[in-house]
Parts: structure tokens; sequence; C-alpha cells
């Protein structure tokens, strides 16, 4: 894992350390999911990048259809993740 591979998310006051799982476009949009560090709860943001490549800012994803965009490429990346388990299992 590299500090590419991390985010640190600041809630009012708080830092809260997430490491990504993934991105994806759809829409003219990028998204990032990620899961918390301490909790390991899963969640995912719009992301619109900087300047740089280590800049940019993450915002709430606003609507229904853009979270039930994000649980589908979930549900899809746990998928393969069972397959790629699945497959290290029979060799």
């Amino acid at each position: 894992m590299n500090a590419l591979d991390k985010l640190t998310i600041f809630n009012g006051e708080k830092e809260e350390l997430a490491t990504i799982l993934f991105t994806f476009q759809e829409n003219g949009k990028n998204y990032v999911v990620f899961e918390f560090d301490e909790t390991h709860e899963v969640s995912a943001a719009v992301y619109v990048p900087g300047a740089t490549a280590d800049e940019g800012e993450l915002f709430d994803i606003q609507t229904d259809e853009e979270w039930d965009l994000v649980d589908k490429v979930y549900q899809q990346y746990e998928d393969a993740l069972d397959e790629e388990e699945d497959e290290d299992l029979d060799a």
C-alpha cells in the first residue's frame, strides 16, 4: 500500500484515515470508494481532481441514483474478490 492508496477525511475537527478500495468514472464524474481504517466502514464520494496528482476534493454523493450506481459497482468489486479467492483456493 502506498500513500496514494490512503485518504485523510476531515469531519469537523476529526481526522479519519481511509484506504482507497477502487475508483471509477461514470457520467462524467470520478468516484472513489474507500474504507475507514478504524471502523472498516465502506463509503464513497465524488472526487474532483486538483492542480496536481496528489490534490483534489471529495464531495458527498447527492442522489439516490448515484448511491445505487456506487452500490452496483461495489457489489461487482466484491464479487470479483470472491471469485479471486475461490480461484486461489482451487489452485
